[in-house]
């Protein structure tokens, strides 16, 4: 985002458009089977959405595969998992996908640098 605009302050007026949709799409405050259909897709753009999913895997991984505590008809764990759409076998996509995006973003950072630096010269 700050390899597309001139000016540095703008590019911090930029930030709200970059977090709010991350903190949206990746399950902090809404479930993303709440939110409507036709913006879904979003959450696979957003590189948070899978850091959330390897931090719920790291941390209750292990506790999802024990067995339900009595009085619970589902372990907690596993629900919670369940719920944010984690997957234990998806691990190494979810790690996949976030190296994906970082290159890809840095590319693109890259190509808008080069023009930017072309167009100065």
């Amino acid at each position: 985002l700050g390899c597309a605009v001139e000016d540095p302050k703008m590019a911090t007026e930029f930030l709200p458009l970059l977090f709010v949709p991350q903190l949206l799409f990746a399950g902090f405050f809404v479930r993303t089977d709440l939110i409507p259909k036709a913006l879904q897709w979003a959450q696979y753009l957003c590189s948070l959405t899978y850091g959330v999913r390897l931090a719920l895997l790291a941390e209750f991984g292990e506790c999802a595969k024990k067995a339900s505590p009595v009085g619970f008809e589902m372990n907690p764990c596993k629900q919670l998992l369940t719920v944010n759409q984690v997957d234990e076998d998806e691990r190494g996509l979810y790690w996949g996908i976030l190296w994906m995006l970082f290159i890809v973003f840095r590319l693109c950072g890259l190509i808008l640098l080069r023009k930017k630096a072309t167009k100065f010269y």
